[in-house]
């Protein structure tokens, strides 16, 4: 089975200037690329195909050689990410808040260590950073594809000591990996955050390029070739404008940038004069240097409140291509002998980016009080006690249904009147200034808040969510509507679009007639405003660097989407939205909102202060005591 594989493969080169150019566009939110986050599996499909050929072509020769196969690896990946990951380091120390340069630093020696992704995933509480504001979130696909490159030579060695024949080596590993597209779907129903950062659920991705290069020789028409050819590029492209990140990943939608990759690369078609194009082929020789370069400065741009205007865009943009060509022309391209100098740099850089993580080395250049604010939320905000986290709230690390079922969560209390909570973390962050005041009026407060979580009868979100208000819709309300005597549903509302609003409406109207059938008021807590930047993080840059930040930095959807909730839900819907009524600062407690769109709990006493001075739940609360007096 040895191919003859040394003809330049100008197909494959553009497929990673289309990856890489649909990840950029996607990342910095170019109208219409919301699929260009699929780039990532292009690459992964490619680098499969060309692994499986570098192992099974030197097997087929009898001269593959491990070491120089990880040697070769090393030197095609590790020297970027050095370069890229010293550049942080520096340009860090000297802009970067403390806790923020720390966390910078903890996620570069995972990079490092290629253990990105499995960082990410072990720590990807529902209050961690943003994405958005993570410089090297974009190294979970590098080590995806390290720990591939390790583990996947041992495999294919073993499963050639076991299966001699190559037609039934090919059909075994074609079965294997669809056995592993299957398994990873089901991975992703229930744990996502794993089934999305592992590589025992992305395996399979890499393993289809592994069956494109089996099936290399079997198109030998070249008019079928380049039919099949333009059916999988124009695929991929249209699969770019329609795609949506809300879409489970890997999963069914997966498997068209997969299929169109592996089309193309087994067509193996390159007469195409655009393919030859010099921009294409630009594109795809930087697209590694280009990948590692782009999010950096995208993220350190939004740092700074950076806008996402034409202008803006554009300039960040040309200075992605810059910086990656120059990664890749005085960097990428060096030939390095031997790998001493790099594994010496790399051990070196891997244990200052680990210290520079643990211990604070930056607090002299910035202002005392810039420094309370950006630690302000790790050191004053407690979630267990505020927001009942991993008890009456789950997140995605403490996501166990039966959680609602064995504590006192929902525990109606027949002395009392009560009130259900209902919703995601905006309706947990209220639930214990809710529970202070409602105890003055002798009423007793229900919570069933899981976090990212559309608080509606209906499935939806992760399976937590739909485990949660299924349980909570169609169990206990409906075996409880006796002694619920009103419920209180609060979420952050702000969607996708226009599509996604019309379906939330639908889905709010839906559950509000359900729950007046059963003779249960509701009342809508209304959207509270959101930041493009945490909120702390906002109110520490005005200070250290005397600039104004705060109107720019508010996202006006959340006010947008205030709006026609209160247009469609008048008579139940009550407005906590900030509109300067809430203090920016208080000396005594400090900030009223310690993220982009969660109060602190002085923050929540405001918003619950505004529920209470509503005529609507004056109305509901006058209501509920009468009866009890009846």
């Amino acid at each position: 089975m040895v191919k003859n594989l040394n003809k330049f493969r100008y197909d494959i080169n553009a497929l990673r200037g289309i990856a890489v150019l649909g990840v950029i566009f996607f990342h910095f939110k170019i109208p219409h690329f919301n699929g260009g986050f699929s780039g990532v599996d292009i690459f992964f499909v490619i680098s499969g195909y060309l692994m499986t050929s570098i192992i099974i072509r030197g097997v087929d020769k009898e001269n593959f050689a491990l070491r120089e196969f990880y040697s070769k690896r090393l030197k095609r990946i590790v020297p970027a990410l050095l370069f890229l990951i010293t550049a942080i380091t520096i340009l860090g120390f000297f802009f970067y808040f403390p806790i923020d340069f720390m966390l910078n630093e903890k996620n570069a020696a995972a990079s490092l260590l290629f253990l990105s992704n499995i960082y990410y995933w072990t720590n990807s509480g529902y209050f961690d950073a943003s994405s958005e504001t993570n410089i090297l979130l974009h190294t979970w696909s590098l080590s995806v594809e390290w720990q591939f490159y390790l583990l996947y030579p041992l495999a294919l060695l073993l499963l050639n000591k076991i299966i001699k024949n190559r037609l039934y080596f090919a059909i075994f590993f074609s079965v294997s990996t669809i056995l592993m597209m299957v398994l990873s779907f089901l991975f992703t129903k229930w744990i996502p955050a794993a089934s999305f950062y592992l590589l025992p659920s992305r395996a399979w991705e890499m393993m289809f390029g592994g069956i494109a290069f089996f099936m290399s020789d079997y198109l030998k028409n070249t008019g079928v070739r380049k039919s099949l050819s333009i059916v999988g590029y124009i695929s991929l492209l249209i699969s770019m404008f329609f795609l949506r990140s809300e879409m489970a990943w890997p999963g069914i939608y997966t498997i068209i940038p997969v299929s169109c990759t592996f089309i193309i690369i087994v067509a193996n078609y390159n007469e195409f004069e655009t393919l030859k194009n010099r921009t294409v082929q630009f594109f795809g020789k930087i697209s590694y240097s280009l990948y590692l370069w782009h999010w950096p400065v995208f993220v350190f741009a939004k740092y700074f409140g950076a806008e996402s205007t034409f202008i803006s865009i554009i300039t960040l943009m040309t200075i992605c291509v810059l910086l990656g060509y120059l990664s890749y022309r005085y960097i990428e391209s060096i030939d390095f002998q031997n790998n001493r100098f790099i594994l010496t740099t790399m051990t070196s850089l891997t244990v200052i980016t680990i210290c520079l993580g643990l211990i604070v080395t930056n607090s002299s250049m910035f202002k005392p009080n810039s420094i309370y604010l950006t630690n302000y939320a790790s050191k004053n905000v407690n979630k267990k006690i505020q927001f009942s986290a991993g008890c009456c709230f789950l997140t995605s690390l403490s996501s166990r249904i039966d959680r609602f079922k064995n504590t006192e969560c929902l525990k109606i209390k027949g002395d009392m009147n009560n009130i259900l909570l209902i919703g995601d973390s905006h309706a947990a962050q209220l639930s214990l200034s809710l529970k202070n005041i409602l105890r003055k009026d002798g009423i007793n407060l229900l919570q069933a808040t899981s976090s990212g979580c559309s608080p509606v009868k209906r499935s939806n979100g992760q399976l937590r969510c739909s485990e949660v208000m299924d349980y909570v819709y169609n169990d206990f309300i409906l075996h409880n509507s006796k002694k619920i005597d009103a419920i209180f549903i609060c979420a952050n509302w702000l969607g996708k679009g226009r599509m996604y609003d019309n379906q939330m409406i639908m889905d709010i109207k839906y559950t509000v007639k359900y729950l007046d059938k059963l003779n249960i008021p509701v009342i809508l807590i209304g959207q509270n405003e959101t930041f493009k930047m945490p909120y702390t993080s906002i109110l520490a840059k005005e200070e250290e660097y005397n600039m104004k930040l705060l109107t720019d930095q508010l996202d006006l959807e959340s006010y947008e989407v205030n709006d026609l909730m209160k247009k469609h839900f008048g008579s139940n819907y009550v407005d906590i939205i900030n509109r300067n009524d809430f203090p920016r600062f208080s000396k005594a407690v400090g900030p009223y909102m310690f993220d982009n769109n969660h109060f602190t709990k002085y923050g929540a006493d405001l918003a619950v202060d505004k529920i209470f001075s509503n005529l609507i739940t004056q109305k509901l609360i006058a209501g509920i005591n009468s009866k009890n007096r009846s």
